[in-house]
């Protein structure tokens, strides 16, 4: 993790990960966990997929950004060290969209 942010992720923080030994794809991420779990420097964070492509964009748990679309309904627990670079923000209405998406999907309304 690089970047202004190297101290800890925060919440609403775009991250773009290394390339995937694999595909040699680069993914986009959200930070959804709260500050304060953050900046408990635990070995993990949680986040949501960002989809640069067009596919999801009906989704309901959808969030239009500059970045692409955070989906809500796609959150994974990511070790810090498999997050990659600092990215950007979400706007912070964008951010309470999102964790409101997230809250709504574990609540099943």
């Amino acid at each position: 993790m690089t970047g202004p942010e190297s101290e800890h992720p925060r919440q609403g923080s775009v991250y773009i990960s290394d390339k995937s030994p694999l595909t040699g794809e680069r993914e986009l991420y959200a930070v959804v966990s709260a500050d304060t779990y953050n900046a408990a420097a635990g070995p993990t964070v949680l986040v949501a997929e960002i989809e640069t492509g067009t596919r999801y964009r009906a989704t309901a748990y959808a969030i239009e950004t500059d970045y692409g679309v955070v989906l809500a309904d796609r959150v994974v627990w990511l070790p810090l060290e498999m997050l990659g670079e600092y990215f950007g923000s979400l706007t912070p209405a964008q951010c309470a969209h999102m964790v409101g998406g997230l809250v709504s999907i574990v609540r099943g309304r």
